[in-house]
């Protein structure tokens, strides 16, 4: 399963995916993958780089983020993060 960026994001439609099942799994963006470290440090760095407007869709994502819980994983012994309302 994948997901597709349609909100404004250029080409319309790029496919978003996790895959692999090593100790960290790797994010594909499109054409490109990601390791899940730099997909991170990619996340931390879009969030903290510039100001904040109002209504930025970062205050959402922090609060997402940190609404978070672990739960059952789909993999034998897994766990994963769920956000609270799931």
């Amino acid at each position: 399963m994948s997901l597709s960026l349609d909100l404004g994001t250029v080409p319309k439609g790029l496919d978003v995916k996790t895959y692999g099942l090593k100790s960290l799994p790797e994010v594909r963006i499109g054409e490109y993958e990601l390791s899940m470290k730099d997909f991170c440090y990619m996340v931390e760095y879009v969030t903290t780089d510039t100001d904040l407007e109002p209504y930025d869709p970062r205050i959402g994502l922090k609060a997402c983020i940190e609404s978070m819980h672990l739960t059952t994983g789909f993999n034998k012994n897994g766990t994963r993060y769920v956000r609270s309302e799931e």
